[in-house]
């Protein structure tokens, strides 16, 4: 009998044992459970790899080719040359080229006569019709490419020309205004020639106002591509350069001018003075106060 109770007692202590294995809250590793997925997107992955917060730089053949960002947010892209104004001076440099092509003789006897006082005398005796239609053209071309550079320098300096922000409304108003300005100048001097009588000194002196605004023309066909193509610094360096040589050519008009009214019999030395000083003299000033007095 007590070797029953004993047995019965160690029987009863294994199902114990194993009651209480069976109760345990751990799962084994090899279980095979349903899980949310939802769930567990919230939750970190273990078996992921770290990421380096370094860049690679790669095999030798390609460091230093990763683009680095420049500005902290989107930057808006602005044309620095319009299209306009491109078309504008290629069509400008044509009519330029056709016409040395085409005018070479006439071209080579008018850019000898802005040296040669003797030349300008001849050509101004002639009159010759095809060389006023030519002069004509070299006239309009000249007075374009006065306009791009002015509009060129009133963008660069910023200029405030209240409601003339459109590139080619503004650059077609300066061209205007240029050639107005010279015409409206040739037909008052036609004007004072015929009621003083001074027609051929007259017509000397209108003939050099052409053969400056012709070297002008020439001299700003480089420039205009220069300030519009060209660096920053070569943009500022030109603009110095352009205008101090545009008054080099004023100054030299000045010279001529004065040595054709010196030859006038009776002439005043007073009004002369009284005319440059209004009619030349100031708007080169104005210009120049234009061009870097509104910097």
């Amino acid at each position: 009998m007590k070797a029953l109770a004993q047995d019965t007692a160690a029987t009863a202590d294994t199902g114990l044992a194993l009651a209480r294995q069976d109760s345990s809250p751990s799962v084994p590793v090899s279980l095979f459970r349903f899980e949310d997925e939802e769930a567990n997107e919230s939750l970190p992955e273990t078996d992921t790899v770290p990421v380096s917060e370094e860049i690679p730089l790669g095999p030798g053949l390609f460091r230093g080719h990763l683009l680095q960002p420049v500005h902290p947010t989107a930057q808006p892209f602005s044309q620095p040359v319009s299209d306009w104004f491109t078309l504008t001076l290629l069509a400008l440099v044509g009519v330029f080229t056709w016409f040395r092509l085409f005018y070479y003789k006439i071209f080579k006897q008018l850019f000898g006569a802005f040296f040669n006082i003797t030349t300008t005398n001849q050509i101004v005796r002639d009159e010759s019709v095809l060389l006023q239609r030519a002069s004509l053209i070299l006239s309009i071309v000249s007075y374009l490419l006065m306009g791009l550079f002015l509009y060129q320098v009133s963008v660069y300096r910023q200029w405030e020309m209240g409601l003339l922000q459109n590139g080619l409304l503004r650059f077609t108003l300066l061209s205007v205004l240029i050639a107005i300005a010279y015409s409206g100048k040739m037909i008052l001097l036609r004007f004072l020639s015929a009621v003083f009588d001074m027609e051929k000194a007259v017509a000397q002196y209108i003939f050099n106002i052409f053969l400056m605004v012709m070297m002008i023309g020439i001299l700003l066909l480089p420039v205009n591509i220069l300030l519009a193509y060209a660096p920053p610094l070569i943009r500022e360096w030109t603009i110095y350069l352009a205008t101090g040589v545009i008054g080099l050519l004023f100054l030299y008009r000045l010279v001529r001018a004065v040595g054709i009214w010196t030859g006038i019999p009776g002439f005043s030395l007073f009004y002369l003075f009284l005319y440059l000083c209004t009619f030349e003299i100031a708007p080169l000033l104005i210009i120049w106060k234009l061009t870097f007095g509104a910097a």
